[in-house]
């Protein structure tokens, strides 16, 4: 069951970033790295516990609007001159800056690759730690021994110094000598180093708060793919609403809300080029595709405090007769309310209209479901509410996907 006193957005953060690093496995704990070496320039230049949790935050999710793996594996190549890869710091900021805990991450963002020779009067120091911190990260080579590595590293970015605040470079300077520095950059899990150093950063969120945060992760989530850019959100609603005809608290409710738009996180695993392919998948494309839900729940339910809300959201594939995936749960093991978001999903996709196809009409959509039915693989009584509230759901549905679709307009269209 959720609970308020312990999830904090640091945790849910970071989370995040593990699943958009697994778009490119090359960059393994890339965003972690960047929030470590961040962290540690930060505290050396003494900056205020509240400055230095914005730009851990800010790093730990910089390059969330780059959504493809090719943008990722450019970034992760591009050399110093790297300006010309400012349209991925615009869409991150665009993505994160209605959601009050993030809005001043969102803004470093916006700039973390602004270079300090070219900056604007107003780049925040933030950004320019972000993009010190981002450029050592990609210098840094797993696969060979790191002390050896150092005087090349240090020297590449000594080359580089004019692109760098002078501040933060000097603040980097003082590293040099230190081995542990290096060591846990590359070699100790910095999952578990952060959070114990980040305490003071662990602002607590309650259910209304995890709400608005979740409803930002669907945008990251659905607009890497012009085919599902308001589908999380048609889920939510829909799961939101067979929870209440179900009779369920409004905490719960509100819960499968939450998980409804978590429910394709895992698709952030998943290349844009699979999510956007106009047809149909090859049998190794499909295999990849049906990672994604193990995937929601391998990130979520590392999140304490979420692991119900995990299992909700991972559960969507899953069928009753145990052939579905990632667990091959079945029957008594599937609880009422994961069936309802399994129903849910495929509702909203049976429903909503996609650029290669219309929405099917209600008889086909019930005509779908209850062959599903007959064939064990979802709950009749989930179904049965469908089709007794078709009209009702069908109008939440669109009311819903059509307000998503204002929004991703908006946020597709120039400022």
């Amino acid at each position: 069951m959720f609970t308020e006193n312990e999830l904090s957005v640091f945790d849910f953060a970071s989370c995040i970033s593990e699943a958009i690093d697994l778009v490119f496995p090359v960059l393994n704990n890339h965003h972690k790295k960047v929030a470590y070496i961040a962290y540690n320039i930060a505290k050396e230049m003494k900056l205020p516990d509240n400055d230095t949790r914005d730009i851990v935050l800010a790093a730990i999710l910089h390059d969330i609007g780059a959504f493809s793996s090719a943008e990722r594996k450019r970034l992760a190549t591009a050399e110093f001159d790297d300006s010309a890869h400012n349209e991925h710091c615009e869409v991150g900021y665009k993505l994160l800056r209605k959601f009050e805990p993030l809005e001043n991450a969102a803004t470093l963002i916006r700039y973390h690759h602004i270079q300090f020779d070219n900056a604007l009067k107003d780049t925040p120091l933030g950004s320019s730690i972000v993009h010190l911190a981002d450029r050592l990260s990609v210098l840094l080579n797993e696969r060979e021994e790191i002390l050896a590595q150092i005087p090349e590293i240090m020297g590449k970015i000594e080359e580089n110094s004019h692109t760098f605040n002078p501040d933060a470079l000097t603040a980097l300077r003082k590293f040099e000598k230190y081995e542990y520095f290096w060591i846990e950059a590359c070699s100790l899990p910095i999952s578990d180093m952060l959070p114990e150093r980040m305490m003071f950063a662990r602002n607590i969120i309650d259910l209304d708060m995890l709400r608005s945060f979740a409803r930002v992760v669907a945008q990251i989530i659905d607009y890497r793919s012009r085919f599902t850019s308001t589908h999380s959100c048609g889920v939510a609603a829909v799961a939101l609403e067979l929870a209440r005809i179900s009779g369920f608290s409004e905490r719960e409710c509100k819960m499968m809300e939450i998980a409804g738009f978590l429910h394709d996180l895992g698709k952030l695993a998943i290349s844009s080029e699979i999510l956007e392919k106009n047809g149909s998948l090859s049998y190794e494309e499909f295999n990849e595709m049906r990672k994604h839900s193990y995937y929601t729940y391998a990130v979520l339910s590392r999140i304490k405090g979420l692991e119900h809300i995990a299992s909700l959201a991972a559960h969507h594939h899953e069928r009753l007769d145990g052939n579905g995936y990632p667990f091959h749960v079945k029957g008594g093991d599937i609880s009422k309310l994961a069936r309802i978001m399994a129903v849910s999903d495929i509702v909203t996709a049976l429903t909503e209209d996609r650029p290669y196809r219309d929405g099917m009409n209600c008889a086909d959509t019930l005509g779908i479901l209850t062959d599903m039915v007959k064939n064990d693989a979802i709950d009749e009584g989930v179904v049965d509410d469908v089709k007794a509230n078709f009209s009702y759901i069908d109008g939440v549905r669109l009311k819903a996907q059509h307000e998503a679709l204002v929004d991703y307009n908006e946020f597709r269209s120039a400022d």
